[in-house]
């Protein structure tokens, strides 16, 4: 299983910057997946990863973590 960092706009959304950065930073491999913030459709989509309706929100081996500070 792959570990996927679901967040919203990068330029929107700084709470999804934080564990982006802390990831690349130290190079800890994970697949991306950026939902626009700014669509009608963006609540029913961050529902379909995380189960708060936030993001970021981090899917490793079936375990879902929806807050930056946790991830981190």
């Amino acid at each position: 299983m792959r570990t996927t960092l679901i967040i919203g706009n990068k330029n929107l959304s700084s709470w999804s910057m934080r564990p982006w950065v802390l990831m690349r930073h130290f190079d800890i491999p994970f697949e991306e997946t950026l939902i626009r913030l700014d669509e009608p459709e963006t609540r029913a989509t961050i529902k379909q990863y995380s189960p708060s309706g936030l993001v970021p929100c981090l899917l490793d081996e079936g375990v879902t973590v929806w807050d930056s500070l946790a991830i981190a």
